[in-house]
């Protein structure tokens, strides 16, 4: 049987996963869900109360993207993401997951969750049952509120997660500066990946855009993505998943 990748289909966390299992050559359906129900499948599983979650083909449960991307080094077909010569790759990919990640998400999810229409197509993009899509259009106000109460979204949140992103974009450029195609070494690593996933909301690439974004964005998030896909980080982002998803 294979594998069972639990998620909400949009999360750049649930990307990372996915990504980094396509990559590895395994065998995996995608169970999806809206962020509310993901509770009750997780639980189900013996998993956690956060996704990604993987349930392997031997019934073990791995509930974190990090986790996930070390057990496909040791059972994939693909070169490791984290190789031992490499301790920072790993190291800048716990970076990354430990603050770019929360502040994309708060970011993007304060421009997006105020729009209505935004709001239906991103449900209709499909991914999760049915049944999740209908109940979550009638319940928008009650789960956007959630959502931000959860993730602390407001103008305040979303200005600090905008200096996070920034300083986090900058590192990256000074990484980048003598000209390597990758951030750690010759080589395409989870510090790639993981940049390049957690960004994804704030950049729009097209292998995730087209599938798990709504294409209808307000113009203030459209500028912002604009932005930041000008940056020497930003066009990293693009041809990492341009190159590698």
């Amino acid at each position: 049987m294979p594998a069972r990748l639990i998620t909400i289909p949009f999360s750049h966390y649930c990307e990372k996963a996915r990504w980094a299992l396509a990559r590895a050559g395994v065998d995996f359906v995608e169970d999806g869900h809206l962020p509310i129900y993901a509770y009750l499948a997780l639980r189900r599983a013996g998993a956690g109360r956060t996704v990604p979650a993987l349930v392997t083909a031997d019934g073990a449960v791995i509930a974190d993207s990090t986790d996930i991307l070390r057990w496909c080094d040791a059972h994939g077909a693909a070169a490791p993401l984290a190789p031992a010569d490499l301790p920072a790759a790993a190291a800048l990919e716990d970076d990354f997951d430990r603050h770019l990640g929360p502040a994309a998400r708060r970011l993007g999810y304060f421009h997006l969750l105020p729009s209505k229409p935004a709001f239906a197509e991103l449900l209709a993009l499909g991914g999760v049952p049915g049944w999740q899509a209908r109940s979550g259009r009638l319940a928008r106000p009650v789960v956007t509120r959630l959502i931000k109460r959860g993730l602390r979204i407001d103008a305040a949140g979303a200005a600090r997660s905008r200096e996070v992103i920034d300083r986090t974009f900058a590192t990256v450029a000074d990484l980048l500066a003598d000209g390597r195609r990758y951030l750690c070494g010759d080589r395409f690593t989870a510090a790639d990946l993981t940049f390049a996933a957690l960004a994804a909301p704030v950049l729009m690439p097209d292998a995730y855009a087209t599938a798990y974004m709504p294409a209808t964005q307000p113009p203030a998030f459209r500028a912002l993505v604009d932005e930041l896909r000008a940056t020497p980080a930003g066009a990293f982002g693009l041809r990492v998943y341009a190159d590698h998803r």
